[in-house]
């Protein structure tokens, strides 16, 4: 079996441990690299390194936000992670340097990670300036308030996981130290993306069904020529994109299409997105249809999935696309108020919880996933049935559930433009 090749993006000393690590712990894989010192700059070959291999391992959180700012990543990853490990052997190579005070400013490790180093290892720190890894701020920004806290007394030595920021502070000559990964975190880290990549390609081979359903083919035709000419430009379309899936297409008269074809194909986002184009080219012509993929390690698992999915897409006015897998469906695809809930929930509190509050568990789970997605706990009942894709007169009856039940409380009301009724602005308790 040819060795599994991984490609790894990061700063150059980072990346030269990676390499002299997997070389010796990992000799099923071989490691391509690509040095990027700034890890802003990582999403540079971030194309480059997908396309040569089966996943990318990222020597650094920051190196991975970085790559995910400006591209796309769409193979399997990982980042390593930076813990009490890498801080001890700082303080360790501190304490051989003749630097005794505890008064550090320290980058990208967690508190959580400071705290159990204090506890488990009895470590003493005079006075710690912690600045944890934050999407928001640039490395640049990390670099000045090092300097900053340096020059101004309040620090005695600087540790850093950025390699940026290590090498300019060494060319001020400032007392800065590496925060490098440990063989374990390194070994770890290849371990989990070689286990993600196996998952990727085992559930690539699944089997799919794509139930493809035509709601209406036109609202204005006057003569039936028309509806069957109609039928015959979406037969076309939908057999070109049969073809880019290189699966088999089977029609059930002339209103349902059945589609066989791999996991890993159908799945995929680009044939996602050419599924997406074609709605809206019907959509355009006022040819109106739904879809639900079903996947399963069966045809017959796979086939009910998407008779589910598909009972979903045709409640859709302007049709749709859902995809069940197991007891998780997504859908519809593509759309602003896409979502991923559970059809079977096993979870006890919430299962306690859709009880008392007079809904299905798997309705429960969707507005939870809701509430993720959006980012919001409060809404008025425009709003709730616009995201559900509900009438306002079901979103109301929900509310009011919520509200009965305890799950939920007023939180003011908005009046929009100072027009109008004011609206009751409901908070969700879960």
């Amino acid at each position: 079996m040819p060795a599994m090749k991984i490609g790894c993006i990061g700063p150059s000393d980072s990346i030269n441990l990676v390499t002299e690590v997997a070389a010796r712990c990992c000799p099923d894989i071989t490691l391509l690299t690509y040095v990027r010192e700034r890890a802003e700059d990582s999403w540079q070959v971030l194309e480059q390194c997908q396309r040569e291999t089966s996943g990318t391992l990222f020597t650094g959180i920051a190196v991975q936000e970085g790559a995910k700012a400006r591209g796309t990543i769409t193979n399997p990853y990982e980042h390593i992670q930076r813990g009490g490990y890498s801080l001890l052997r700082v303080l360790s190579e501190m304490n051989r340097k003749g630097i005794k005070s505890g008064r550090l400013s320290i980058d990208v490790v967690s508190d959580d990670i400071l705290v159990e180093v204090v506890r488990e290892f009895g470590v003493e720190l005079e006075d710690i300036h912690s600045m944890p890894y934050a999407l928001h701020l640039s490395e640049q920004e990390y670099l000045n308030r090092h300097i900053e806290l340096y020059e101004s007394g309040k620090v005695e030595a600087i540790a850093t996981g950025f390699g940026y920021v290590y090498s300019e502070l060494k060319k001020q000559g400032l007392p800065v130290f590496r925060l490098y990964a440990s063989t374990l975190q390194i070994r770890d880290s290849l371990s989990r993306l070689t286990g993600r990549i196996k998952n990727l390609s085992l559930r690539s081979a699944g089997i799919a069904i794509q139930l493809v359903k035509l709601k209406s083919i036109t609202r204005s035709s006057i003569n039936q020529y028309d509806d069957m000419k109609n039928g015959g430009r979406f037969y076309l379309e939908l057999l070109e994109y049969v073809r880019a899936i290189q699966g088999s297409l089977f029609n059930f008269g002339t209103e349902e299409y059945v589609i066989f074809a791999t996991r890993g194909l159908i799945d995929s986002k680009p044939h996602r997105e050419h599924f997406e184009r074609l709605l809206s080219w019907g959509r355009e012509r006022n040819i109106i249809f739904s879809s639900g993929i079903g996947i399963g390690a069966t045809a017959f698992e796979a086939e009910k999935s998407a008779r589910k999915a598909l009972d979903n897409a045709v409640k859709l006015d302007k049709g749709g696309l859902f995809i069940v897998e197991g007891t998780q469906i997504r859908g519809p695809i593509g759309e602003e108020d896409e979502l991923e809930y559970s059809t079977h929930v096993v979870d006890d509190k919430l299962l306690e919880m859709s009880k008392k509050i007079g809904i299905s568990p798997s309705y429960l789970d969707k507005i939870r996933s809701l509430m993720d997605k959006t980012r919001k706990d409060t809404f008025d009942t425009s709003d709730f049935a616009a995201c559900l894709g509900i009438g306002e007169r079901s979103a109301r009856r929900v509310l009011k559930k919520f509200l009965d039940s305890g799950f939920a409380e007023i939180n003011g009301r908005e009046v929009a433009n100072q027009v109008g009724r004011p609206k009751k602005m409901v908070r969700l308790l879960i």
